[in-house]
C-alpha cells in the first residue's frame, strides 16, 4: 500500500474514533445514514454527569434505534489532508442537526427535567434547615415624649427632674414553636425607659392537649411554666404590640408594675368558655425590687371569661381574682448616734444642740394578706368604615398597691383599700386612620384623712387620667400614634395648703415598626 492511502487509512480511523464517545461503554455506532437515537428517558443524567463515576447502563438497557432505509452514498472528493479528512467524518452529525431545521445542537428533554428536580432538592434542603413550626417576629417603639412636671433641675440623690426625652419605649424580638403536645416561646426585651436595659420579657414551656381545638382556638388544656403574662383583667393580657394607647391605666400599672411574673399557669378553652388560673411569686419581674421572692407564700391570679363572635359582632368579657401575700421588710439594727441640730443657723454648737440618739434592735420582716377582684367586658363590630371597639374594666383591692402609692398596712397599722375603673373607645377609620378616648380613674386610698386646722378631714387622693388618641396605621408594618394624657388629681397644694391639682399632663409620639 503507498506510503500516501496508509497516512488517509490512520487519519479516517483517528477522526471515526474521536466522534464516537458511547463507543468506550460499550455502545455499537450507529450505521451510516440511520435516525437519530432516541433522547434519553426523563429523570435520566445528562452525559456531562459521567465525571461524578456513577456506573453506566449496559448497552443492552438502550432501546434500539429505530430502522431507517439507508441513504444514498454522496459523491466524495478524494482527501488531500488530514483537516479534509476529519471534516468528512462529521458530516453525518452536521446532516442529523440540519434535518431537524437547527444547526446548533439539541438539549435532551431529560437534561431540563434533571436540573428542576435537582433546583427542587436544594430547594427542600433550605427549607429542612429552618426548624418546621418556629415563628420569629419582633417590633420597635421608638417615641418622643413631653412632660408638663419637667424641670432642668437634680432630684435629692442625683435624679435628673427631666421628663421631656427621645426614648426606645419597647424593642422586643420573639420566638415561639409548636408541636402537637408542646409549646415554647422566648422574648426579649429592650429599652431606655430607666437607662439602656436588655432582660427577658417571656420565657415559656408548656405542655397542651389540643382536643378540638381549630386555628387560633385555645387548646383544651395547657400547662406553662416560666415567666409569663399576669391572667388578671384585660390590659394585662393585651399585647403591648396590638394596644394602640401608650400605656396601661394607672390603675391597672398600681397593682402590677410589670406586665410578666415566673410561676405555673393552667389555661385553655372549651367553645366560647376561657379560663386561667397561676400560682406565681408574686413580685415585679425587673431590677426595680428585691433581686427574687421574699417569702416563700405564692399569689393565686386567674381569669375566667368567655369570647364569642357572631357574624360582624365580637364579644367578650370575665372575672378576675388575685390573692397572696405581701412583704414588709425589716429594718437592721442601728448604733448609738450623737445627732448635732443647728438651732440658730450660726455654724456653732449651743447648748441644746446636740443630743444622743439611742441605738435601735433589728426588727423583723413580716408578710400581711392582700387581694383583689376585678370585672371586664369588651366588644367590637366591624363596620364599612372600620373596627369599632369599646370596652371597660375596673377592681377593688387591698393592700395590693405595688406601683404608685405602695401599700404597708404594717407600717400604717390599717388595711388600705384601692379601686379603679376605666372605658376606652376605639374606632378605625379605613384601614389607615384611628381614632380613640380613654377615661378611667385610681384611688389608692379609698380612706385617706388629713388634720388641718385641727380637723380631722376626708382626702382624696383620686387620679383621674383622660386620654385623646390619634393615629396612621399601616396594617402589618407600622403604626404613627398621638397620645395626649390629661391627668386631673389632688396630689398639688395651693398657695393656703389645700389640696390642688397638680400640672402633669403628658404628650406622646410614638412610632412603632414591625421586624
Amino acid at each position: 500500500m503507498p506510503k500516501s492511502l496508509k497516512e488517509l487509512a490512520l487519519l479516517a480511523l483517528t477522526a471515526s474514533l474521536w466522534t464516537l464517545p458511547a463507543a468506550g461503554q460499550g455502545a455499537q455506532p450507529a450505521p451510516a445514514g440511520a435516525a437519530p437515537a432516541p433522547a434519553p428517558a426523563p429523570g435520566a443524567k445528562p452525559a456531562a454527569d459521567d465525571d461524578l463515576e456513577l456506573p453506566a447502563k449496559p448497552a443492552s438497557a438502550a432501546p434500539p434505534a429505530p430502522s431507517a432505509s439507508p441513504a444514498p452514498p454522496a459523491p466524495t472528493a478524494p482527501a488531500t489532508s488530514g483537516a479534509a479528512a476529519g471534516s468528512a467524518s462529521t458530516a453525518p452529525a452536521a446532516g442529523a442537526n440540519a434535518a431537524t431545521g437547527d444547526a446548533s445542537p439539541k438539549t435532551a428533554p431529560g437534561t431540563d427535567k434533571a436540573a428542576s428536580a435537582a433546583d427542587a432538592k436544594q430547594a427542600a434542603d433550605k427549607k429542612d434547615a429552618w426548624p418546621d413550626g418556629l415563628r420569629v417576629g419582633g417590633y420597635i417603639q421608638a417615641q418622643y415624649e413631653s412632660n408638663q412636671q419637667s424641670e432642668d433641675q437634680l432630684q435629692q440623690g442625683g435624679v435628673p427632674l427631666n421628663q421631656n426625652r427621645f426614648l426606645i419605649r419597647r424593642a422586643r424580638l420573639r420566638l415561639d414553636r409548636d408541636w402537637e403536645y408542646v409549646r415554647a416561646a422566648l422574648e426579649l426585651d429592650g429599652n431606655t425607659s430607666r437607662g439602656v436595659t436588655f432582660g427577658i420579657r417571656r420565657a415559656e414551656a408548656s405542655l397542651l392537649y389540643r382536643g378540638d381545638a381549630k386555628g387560633s382556638e385555645p387548646p383544651l388544656v395547657m400547662v406553662t411554666l416560666g415567666i409569663m403574662d399576669v391572667p388578671f383583667g384585660y390590659e394585662l393580657l393585651e399585647s403591648s404590640r396590638e394596644r394602640p394607647f401608650m400605656e396601661r391605666t394607672t390603675g391597672s400599672l398600681a397593682l402590677y408594675p410589670t406586665d410578666q411574673d415566673a410561676g405555673v399557669r393552667v389555661s385553655g378553652g372549651i367553645s366560647f368558655f376561657r379560663y386561667a388560673v397561676a400560682i406565681m411569686n408574686g413580685e415585679p419581674v425587673d431590677s426595680s425590687g428585691f433581686p427574687r421572692d421574699p417569702n416563700a407564700a405564692k399569689d393565686v391570679i386567674g381569669r375566667l371569661g368567655v369570647d364569642t363572635k357572631r357574624g360582624a359582632l365580637s364579644i367578650g368579657g370575665g372575672t378576675s381574682f388575685a390573692t397572696g401575700k405581701g412583704f414588709h421588710a425589716g429594718q437592721d439594727a442601728g448604733k448609738n448616734q450623737i445627732v448635732w441640730r443647728d438651732g440658730d443657723q450660726d455654724g456653732n454648737f449651743d447648748p441644746g444642740e446636740v443630743a444622743a440618739v439611742p441605738g435601735s434592735g433589728a426588727t423583723p420582716s413580716k408578710n400581711y394578706e392582700r387581694w383583689a377582684l376585678g370585672l371586664d367586658v369588651e366588644a367590637a363590630l366591624e363596620t364599612k368604615l372600620g373596627r369599632s371597639k369599646l370596652y371597660a374594666e375596673g377592681f377593688l383591692a387591698q393592700n395590693y398597691d405595688r406601683g404608685v402609692l405602695p401599700a404597708d398596712p404594717i407600717v400604717t397599722g390599717v388595711d388600705v383599700r384601692e379601686a379603679s375603673a376605666y372605658v376606652a373607645f376605639l374606632q378605625d377609620i379605613t384601614k389607615y386612620g384611628l381614632v380613640g378616648f380613654r377615661a378611667g380613674f385610681y384611688d389608692p386610698n379609698l380612706d385617706t384623712t388629713e388634720t388641718r386646722q385641727g380637723r380631722l378631714l376626708p382626702l382624696s387622693q383620686t387620679i383621674w387620667t383622660l386620654s385623646p388618641l390619634a393615629g396612621f396605621t399601616l396594617r402589618g408594618m407600622a403604626k404613627l400614634l398621638f397620645q395626649y394624657d390629661i391627668v386631673l388629681d389632688k396630689l398639688g397644694r395651693d398657695a393656703r395648703g389645700v389640696p390642688a391639682n397638680a400640672k402633669n399632663n403628658q404628650a406622646t409620639v410614638r412610632l412603632q415598626v414591625e421586624l
